[in-house]
């Protein structure tokens, strides 16, 4: 059995993501160039975005950004078509103003941007045929609009604060089950 890279696979449903989306995103902020992926540990990507806004070349290869958090649990089976299940945590981040009110930002950010990154990432999720599902509109998880996300404890009472104000659509509890064969084929082929 060989281990599955589930960064990779989702770094994979990110591109498309942000193939499919990225023409509609830059026509309304003409900043955008793309919708892009981090993953690790939150102060590690918080820290990563940080350094990224010191550099003139990178500072708009920020967001919107779909970021899965590590660590996360994979449970492996000893079965022929089922390789492993995971229950990921991600968001979906995109910077805001800390001035707007909650209309401002549902009119700015939530419904131009972070909606139909959510939608479309839940449709790549399906159509990458890495995983176990049935539609897209039927994938296990827990959605959180989190406005103005960048100023408060991310988990607890720790103090992993993000540098910038956010915007977010937080996905926690994001259960999926892999394909043995179409996880290792599809990723080898990039």
């Amino acid at each position: 059995m060989r281990a599955i890279k589930v960064v990779d696979l989702f770094k994979t449903v990110t591109e498309k993501v942000s193939l499919k989306l990225t023409p509609k995103l830059s026509a309304i902020d003409s900043t955008i160039t793309g919708v892009h992926y981090m993953h690790g540990h939150p102060i590690e990507i918080m820290e990563t975005l940080a350094e990224m806004d010191k550099s003139q070349s990178a500072k708009f290869k920020r967001y919107p950004l779909i970021a899965l958090f590590q660590d996360f649990p994979e449970r492996y089976y000893a079965d022929p078509e089922i390789q492993a299940e995971g229950t990921f945590h991600l968001i979906i981040a995109r910077r805001t103003n800390n001035t707007y009110k909650v209309q401002d930002r549902y009119l700015k950010n939530f419904d131009p941007f972070l909606y139909p990154i959510y939608e479309e990432f839940l449709t790549q999720l399906f159509r990458s045929g890495f995983f176990m599902l049935q539609s897209d509109s039927l994938i296990q998880h827990t959605k959180y609009d989190r406005l103005y996300w960048g100023r408060e404890s991310l988990f607890g009472g720790t103090a992993n604060m993000f540098n910038d104000y956010l915007d977010v659509i937080e996905i926690r509890d994001l259960k999926l089950k892999f394909y043995v064969n179409n996880c290792i084929k599809n990723v080898e082929l990039k």
